[in-house]
């Protein structure tokens, strides 16, 4: 909305209708109204005087707060300065917790959060708001097989069932496209037919062309049939259909909102080998599930299992990143030997850019890495930084590129981190991963439940810090 005091009442019945769907009380109704008012009052008086861009306000809702954000691009306040003001003040006393972050260049957010009045009872294992009441379909048999085009309607619904329009690949609410990408072999769906013939669950990998390593996704079940082992016996189907075409392995990203997904995935003997940071967007949330946190971008874990051996590979991780490398690599149980050579053998090197609009990410695919190459991807973040609604920027170098090294190494002063390693991921190669989240990611909410996962995600963590801290250094 613009920075203007006649759109106070869009403000107010905004922030009415969010707390009357989170089911406050009405002492909280009003001191949560109250607060919204003051702060957009004052950041359009005060934060704006230099600026009069728009402010935007986001209401999430999970199952202990309601949590209403103000963005803008002002001037920047922080917790100190504001808890020094007299205005800001009467604001932190309306709610339960008040807190400004700030985005950098994307300006800066007041947090109000109001723990909600059934919150206690969520938390100690009632009826979450976020696992909404459904009734469980009969007990039946299921067919688990191939999709048929007949079938494209019924997935379609099962999506938009799961969630909403918010699925990343919008083909999978167009059944012409569907059936055109399962027939030309780009993507393999497997479904679950129920007794009456209508699409009860939906599994998939996502292959690019004669790639050895295929994306398993699209996983859904409907929750009138959930529990009843359906994931399992659709990925069962996945990997036998895997193994007939000869794919070397493949791979999943369960998000790290709830386990169930990740426990799926070690199930079935995949291994964890990195962690995506802000990786989907907050929307990007299946219905009917209990979720961790929904006020910040999705983060994902990444599993890859192997279908056949391999022989060795020579790989060349930067010197920092060798243990943990090796350690991924251990646990995967691919064999690699680990060369002390660095250097770029062509001028340029090669690399390819692609953006992800439903996502709000970027990506950069360096497969060949020259002596231009440092220079040449830090122009490209710079003018990827400039993009609107951009969420995330991640990297992936050759481990089999002896230039990978170095460049990692000039990447890093930019704000990229670890992310991980994926086998074969890279035109076949396998990837050293980077990632540079553009929003805030607290790591304290994700849901990681494998030994090593956690590791992964302790070893990331560490490196966004030292990373961060040489940046800084670089900078002054």
């Amino acid at each position: 909305m613009p920075p203007d005091e006649a759109f106070f009442s869009l403000v107010d019945a905004f922030t009415v209708d969010a707390a009357v769907r989170s089911e406050l009380g009405k002492d909280q109704q009003q001191g949560l109204v109250h607060a919204v008012a003051l702060a957009f009052e004052t950041t359009v008086h005060e934060a704006l005087t230099e600026c009069r861009e728009p402010l935007h306000l986001v209401a999430t809702c999970t199952p202990l707060h309601l949590r209403l954000s103000l963005f803008e691009r002002g001037l920047p306040v922080d917790d100190a300065l504001a808890r020094r003001d007299a205005k800001w003040r009467k604001l932190i006393d309306a709610v339960d917790e008040a807190h400004w972050h700030l985005h950098g260049t994307a300006g800066s957010e007041l947090r109000l959060v109001v723990t909600r009045s059934d919150g206690i009872a969520a938390a100690d294992g009632a009826p979450s708001p976020s696992e909404e009441s459904v009734s469980l379909a009969p007990p039946q048999e299921y067919t688990v097989r191939r999709f048929q085009p007949g079938d494209a309607a019924g997935v379609a619904r099962a999506f938009y069932l799961t969630y909403g329009y918010e699925y990343d690949l919008p083909a999978v609410y167009v059944p012409s496209r569907l059936i055109e990408l399962n027939e030309s072999g780009r993507y393999i769906s497997i479904v679950a037919i129920d007794a009456a013939g209508d699409v009860a669950g939906h599994y998939a990998l996502s292959r690019e062309g004669a790639q050895p390593v295929a994306d398993a996704c699209g996983a859904i079940v409907l929750p009138a049939h959930r529990g009843r082992d359906l994931l399992n016996k659709l990925r069962n189907r996945a990997e036998e259909e895997a193994i007939a075409v000869g794919l070397a392995g493949y791979y999943s990203e369960p998000v790290t909102d709830h386990p169930r997904t990740q426990h799926a995935s070690e199930s079935f003997g995949a291994k964890a080998c990195g962690v995506t940071l802000g990786e989907a967007p907050r929307s990007f949330i299946a219905r009917h599930m209990a979720l961790s946190t929904t006020s910040q971008r999705q983060s994902c874990m990444l599993y890859v299992k192997a279908l056949q051996k391999r022989g060795v590979r020579v790989i060349y991780p930067p010197p920092h990143h060798r243990a943990m490398v090796a350690a991924i690599y251990d646990q995967l149980q691919l064999p690699v030997t680990i060369s002390l050579r660095r250097d770029s053998a062509t001028e340029r090197g090669v690399f390819h850019t692609a953006i992800t609009r439903a996502d709000g990410i970027a990506t950069i695919e360096i497969t060949s890495v020259g002596r231009e190459s440092a220079e040449l991807i830090r122009q490209t973040v710079d003018d990827l930084r400039a993009t609107n609604r951009l969420g995330a920027i991640y990297i992936s170098l050759s481990l089999e590129d002896p230039g990978t090294p170095g460049l990692c190494e000039a990447l890093e002063p930019l704000g990229f981190f670890f992310s991980g390693v994926g086998p074969w991921m890279l035109d076949g190669s396998d990837s050293l991963r980077l990632q540079m989240p553009l929003t805030p990611i607290d790591l304290s909410e994700l849901v990681v439940i494998g030994e090593f996962g956690r590791q992964l995600l302790s070893y990331i963590a560490a490196e966004r810090e030292r990373c961060a801290g040489r940046r800084a250094t670089m900078a002054t």
